[in-house]
């Protein structure tokens, strides 16, 4: 007897690109429909499962109700599972087909996805990328809200429902002004900088990290300057104004202002940042998934990279 059910595929395709977007115009918009078809899609849906799954807010877009929240997980490991089994039917395609949306934590971002994007369009012609950059929490909310199916960012807190894997390190050094007295050394112990300002790369999640290595040096931290920018950093220390931690290394010394910020190797055991890539547990990795983390390893160990990571086992 062939089993029938009350909704229908095209109906979960509308309702995830609305809880992606939690606005019905952009959603129809996105999807090449008129708003009505995704609005009729939508209402046929709830009453199909005897639930609200969103509250409209007039011109104010879309909330997911609890029951939308439920689904939304569901009907993410459904498409997932749809999809490894249609890559498996292609299994003989030499080529990976389709569009993949990644999160990128923005500090990597300029280190890594260049050199990500061109390898990828080398080895993946038909595969379309696009890219999302925030910091840790955006990245992450991005992976639940079904708007991007893999993330790259830091071994920061994941919550529940995250499955991540360690691609590589990047140890942390001191940033100094060119001019510091201390800036032709090869190493330095943070307590030879306790009594100067310190300049915050101040990110969500991150800023407890660089905090703790300076605590755990026996230096009380004092955050002169702040900024969420790694640029920006860079050129506060360039221009005198303190000294920084950072983990990617520039190729250049140079800021964008022309002054120069060096890099100087910590002799303090302080730990590294482990870059991973991270998806939805209950979401069997795509065969765009697949492609995307395995030119990303390609990039880590290429000698010539220019943050210098730490490869597993290296």
């Amino acid at each position: 007897m062939v089993q029938r059910f009350p909704i229908t595929l095209n109906q979960l395709v509308y309702f995830a690109e609305c809880a992606k977007l939690l606005n019905m115009t952009a959603a129809s918009a996105e999807l090449h429909v008129a708003q009505s078809a995704v609005s009729t899609a939508i209402t046929q849906l709830e009453r199909s499962l005897g639930a609200s799954l969103f509250i409209r807010q007039h011109s104010k877009g879309l909330i997911l109700t609890p029951a939308g929240e439920t689904l939304l997980r569901d009907v993410q490991r459904l498409f997932g599972e749809l999809g490894a089994t249609i890559d498996n039917v292609r299994a003989g395609q030499h080529e990976v087909q389709g569009r993949i949306t990644l999160a990128c934590f923005s500090p990597l971002a300029p280190f890594i996805l260049p050199q990500l994007l061109g390898a990828l369009r080398e080895s993946q012609p038909a595969l379309e990328v696009d890219v999302i950059e925030g910091n840790h929490e955006e990245c992450l909310a991005a992976l639940r809200g079904g708007r991007a199916e893999i993330a790259l960012t830091y071994d920061l807190p994941m919550g529940d429902g995250i499955a991540s894997t360690v691609l590589a390190e990047f140890r942390p050094h001191v940033i100094l002004p060119a001019t510091h007295r201390l800036a032709s050394r090869k190493r330095i112990a943070l307590r030879e900088l306790a009594d100067e300002p310190f300049v915050l790369l101040d990110l969500p999640s991150s800023t407890a990290y660089f905090l703790d290595i300076l605590r755990s040096a026996g230096v009380e931290p004092n955050p002169r300057y702040r900024s969420s920018s790694y640029e920006t950093v860079r050129s506060m220390v360039a221009a005198g104004l303190g000294f920084s931690i950072l983990n990617q290394r520039p190729n250049t010394d140079e800021t964008y202002a022309g002054d120069r910020a060096v890099a100087v190797d910590l002799s303090d055991d302080a730990p590294g940042l482990r870059v991973e890539i991270a998806a939805l547990a209950q979401v069997q990795p795509s065969s765009r998934a697949r492609a995307v983390e395995a030119a990303v390893r390609e990039v880590l160990a290429d000698p010539a990279h220019p943050a210098r990571p730490r490869l597993p086992g290296a």
